[in-house]
């Protein structure tokens, strides 16, 4: 009698308008129910509820009261967690299709189909992209998704790279090449082959964009500079501004450079072949002489050209170093022209090394962690890397190079693509400024460096680098490490600023365009200038696009070693090996720390280091945890652990203080 009665069902939608709503973000939990976390308060989701959304669903709720406690009844969808996801296949036992969505806090499993785009036959374990197609919310009856992408079987060996890759749409193979590649010559190209440039790279690498040659600038018999040429690939001269090549690259932005193998912005023909500066080969390149004295410091305006160059050697990092340290039995230049090359880059790099110290501002010496592989993908260790003083050497190159292009665009009134950085953040400027008060000022010096670490001082360039300075000074890694959070992100820009984290006035990138976008960019506006044409104009998608293509490629490297770094350590936990490790990040559930021998992110609940919440006290403004009072733990410190659980399904490392074990 009532069954589709339009009066009923009105007065029920009346009741329910008059209760009173709640919008919120749906938080599952291990059992059947959940939470709505609203702005202010959480409410209670009943398991017959949390059956119609799906946690990360943001919501709006009506809410009951059932006796004496509020809780949340879903009534309508404002935006679901899932519309493209990653899952792995599973049959059910009638043979239909399921999706295990790869989300540590989504258990639920996924009714699905295929979509006629997808050719591979599917089996239980392999990975997936798909698509939410229905929901609960939505007037459906129930979550439904469709395969849209097959990914990968579950045995293959480069599952992580490629679920990594899948998850933040990235490309896993090279951009397309051509036949035949178009080469665009140029009178003003100079004949620079009989020029001894030498290459310094890792042993293994083929995109090989930067040579080096440098001669002592003598006067009336005696050394008085360095002039230094760093001839740079010139992939532009092979890639119309109209190509499909130009197109990829300008989408990608960057070389992913991944464990055991990289994808290359640009075909690998050009990459590792035709612009690469291979030993013994003439090569089209950009050339920048630059002049200073033997203190280091640039004394002539830097000149760039066109040219043909041929590198007389291929040299590696490490050979180079242990050459440069006398190890025993070190390699030794083949020639007396590469020794006195690799003998006078080394003179010129450690010049310049205290030319910034004094002017600019260094790189702290961390290490690079890398994952050696073997050939069947298997890690077989993970090796803890160390700038070493041939690296130094091409640093040093490439940075005056990138502050001379910056000095050369700007004299030039040209917009290229500006690396810049504007150091703190505005809105932490005065925390920072407080933080750098509190901690480095006392009676003695209070007036002092009021003035010297004020808001308006460390906004200005030199006042930042004062305060690096003065940093570099303390032995407490905990500083600079905290006062790293006040900072800002890196930018793109289309014209001069200040980079704050190099202490230079302006840098634009340029010796990398095999490998990032941007440093083509500002190949084709300093081609522009020395062939005197128009002037490019750099458009403003183009930084965006920048910026978010680092910041994927980013996220794609973290996401990877998470997972590689669980593969190597899950069997290692039975070891109960100790190991040395340092805080990064303090919250209310426990310390983050990564280990000291190989980088691994591993955390450390709360519950294992003390038992009595009441006792326990996080304080945010010095990132620091107190027990009873007393300062236990502090961003930077180090502390032994042992690792307890490694889960190879959520990729997490979970670790406990090895004294309490």
């Amino acid at each position: 009698m009532f069954q589709d009665n339009p009066l009923l069902s009105q007065l029920k939608q009346q009741i329910r308008d008059s209760k009173p709503h709640i919008e919120g973000v749906v938080k599952a939990t291990d059992k059947a129910y959940g939470f709505l976390e609203g702005e202010k308060k959480s409410y209670f989701l009943p398991p017959q509820a949390m059956k119609k959304v799906m946690h990360g669903d943001k919501i709006k709720a009506v809410i009951e009261t059932v006796g004496d406690k509020e809780q949340a009844e879903p009534d309508s969808l404002i935006e679901p967690m899932l519309t493209r996801f990653i899952a792995r296949v599973r049959f059910n036992k009638d043979n239909k299709l399921q999706l295990l969505v790869d989300h540590p806090n989504i258990k639920q499993s996924i009714s699905a189909n295929v979509h006629k785009k997808v050719t591979e036959t599917l089996a239980n374990g392999d990975w997936v992209v798909a698509e939410l197609k229905t929901h609960p919310l939505r007037d459906d009856r129930f979550f439904f998704a469709q395969v849209t992408q097959f990914i990968c079987h579950q045995d293959d060996p480069k599952t992580a790279w490629w679920v990594t890759l899948a998850r933040h749409q990235q490309p896993r193979t090279a951009v397309a090449g051509l036949t035949t590649y178009p080469f665009e010559e140029t009178e003003i190209r100079q004949d620079l082959t009989a020029l001894d440039f030498v290459t310094i790279d890792s042993e293994t690498t083929e995109d090989m964009d930067d040579a080096l040659f440098i001669t002592p600038i003598v006067q009336d018999g005696t050394q008085t500079g360095w002039k230094l040429a760093v001839a740079v690939a010139d992939p532009t001269a092979y890639i119309p501004l109209d190509s499909q090549i130009e197109t990829d690259a300008k989408q990608r932005c960057f070389t992913n450079y991944l464990p055991g193998f990289n994808i290359p912005m640009l075909p690998r023909e050009l990459s590792d072949d035709l612009c690469s500066l291979v030993e013994g080969e003439k090569r089209p390149a950009l050339v920048c002489f630059i002049e200073t004295d033997l203190q280091g410091a640039v004394i002539a305006e830097p000149t760039f050209t066109l040219a043909w160059i041929c590198s007389k050697a291929k040299l590696a990092y490490d050979a180079v170093s242990d050459y440069l340290e006398q190890l025993p039995n070190a390699w030794q230049p083949s020639n007396d022209t590469v020794k006195d090359q690799i003998e006078a880059l080394h003179q010129f790099s450690l010049a310049r090394i205290t030319w910034r110290q004094q002017h600019a501002i260094l790189f702290k010496d961390r290490p690079d962690y890398n994952f050696i592989l073997a050939d069947d993908g298997a890690i077989t260790e993970i090796r803890a890397d160390y700038r070493r003083i041939a690296n130094r050497i091409v640093e040093e190159c490439m940075i005056i190079a990138n502050t001379c292009a910056a000095q050369f665009l700007t004299a030039y009134q040209a917009a290229g693509i500006f690396n810049t950085h504007s150091g703190f953040d505005k809105k932490f400027l005065p925390a920072a400024s407080q933080f750098l008060l509190n901690h480095l000022a006392n009676e003695q010096n209070q007036a002092e460096l009021a003035q010297r670490y004020s808001v308006e001082t460390l906004t200005t360039l030199a006042g930042y680098c004062q305060m690096q300075h003065d940093l570099d000074q303390q032995p407490q890694e905990y500083l600079e490490t905290r006062l790293r959070r006040y900072l800002t992100f890196a930018e793109f820009k289309a014209e001069a600023a200040p980079h704050f984290g190099l202490g230079l006035n302006a840098y634009a990138t340029w010796t990398s365009p095999i490998r990032k976008y941007c440093d083509m960019v500002n190949h084709r506006v300093i081609k522009a200038i020395l062939s005197q044409q128009p002037l490019p104009q750099v458009e403003e998608s183009v930084l965006v696009r920048l910026q978010e293509a680092r910041k994927q490629n980013r996220l794609v490297e973290r996401d990877i070693a998470d997972w590689l770094y669980c593969i190597y350590l899950a069997d290692k936990v039975a070891e109960k090996t100790v190991y040395q490790a340092q805080i990064v990040d303090i919250t209310r559930g426990g310390l983050r720390v990564q280990l000291i021998e190989n980088g691994a992110s591993v955390f450390v609940p709360m519950s294992l280091l003390h038992d009595k919440k009441e006792e326990i006290e996080i304080n945010s403004d010095d990132i620091a945890l107190y027990i009873q009072g007393k300062r236990h733990y502090q961003l930077a410190d180090t502390l032994s652990i042992q690792l307890i659980e490694v889960n190879l399904e959520t990729r997490s490392i979970v670790g406990s203080p090895a004294s309490e074990q």
